[in-house]
């Protein structure tokens, strides 16, 4: 996966780019206003907070829904977020990725996913078959919609069909990894993965470069996990 990176830097000819200069700068752009520097610690404050709700939610009995709610709350009323900063938002690829977790949350709510093992769930499949099915499903499902919502309607779906069609015997815990890390190899669509959104609102990246590198990725990525989980679990490491 590490020598798949090398071939973007070879197509953008990264490596022959002249170093960065701040010649261009003046001293006072430079310089960090006292301002500034409250505004950077009101930030860090309140991601603090945020995580720390976010983290013990179950505990302290805040949802995380109301704690995403804090910073956009925080940020305006410190000043820290002005209105002209919200209008500068990447607006139509924050849609794309809302589009996403809308998707993966009316799987979930309309149980599709359930409907569909009591459907195959007579089919007699080997254990490695299905790592190989899941793997390449969650890469298919995580290109529209987030990786989260994909983990969540698959590894239940997952384990239930599992212990369906006779791989009781099986280590329970492949099947779950292969899912979760097959999630993260969805690299087909600006909406795929939040980096892929934010290179994507830049504009200096077109939709058709996610391409190559998308189904490379999506090909490899899920083919590699399964060897690499089967080959840790020969070796008891999992």
């Amino acid at each position: 996966m590490l020598l798949i990176y090398y071939s973007p830097i070879y197509k953008y000819k990264l490596k022959y780019q002249a170093p960065l200069h701040f010649d261009f700068l003046t001293q006072d752009e430079i310089e960090v206003s006292s301002q500034e520097k409250l505004h950077k610690t009101i930030v860090l404050i309140i991601l603090a907070i945020t995580l720390f709700c976010w983290l013990t939610s179950k505990w302290i009995g805040i949802p995380v829904a109301a704690a995403s709610g804090i910073p956009i709350v925080a940020l305006t009323m410190t000043g820290v977020l002005e209105a002209k900063d919200v209008r500068r938002l990447p607006w139509d690829t924050l849609m794309l990725v809302a589009g996403g977790l809308a998707l993966g949350l009316a799987i979930e709510e309309q149980q599709i996913a359930t409907h569909f093992v009591e459907k195959i769930s007579h089919i007699q499949v080997s254990f490695v078959l299905l790592l190989i099915l899941f793997g390449f499903i969650t890469v298919l499902l995580s290109n529209f919609m987030s990786n989260t919502a994909a983990t969540t309607i698959l590894i239940p779906m997952g384990v239930s069909l599992l212990a369906m069609v006779g791989g009781g015997n099986s280590n329970p815990t492949i099947l779950p990894l292969v899912i979760g890390l097959s999630a993260s190899c969805a690299l087909f669509l600006p909406v795929s993965t939040p980096p892929n959104a934010i290179a994507f609102s830049t504009g200096l990246i077109k939709q058709s470069e996610f391409r190559l590198g998308g189904v490379i990725i999506g090909l490899l990525g899920p083919a590699l996990t399964i060897v690499w989980i089967m080959l840790l679990s020969a070796v008891h490491l999992v």
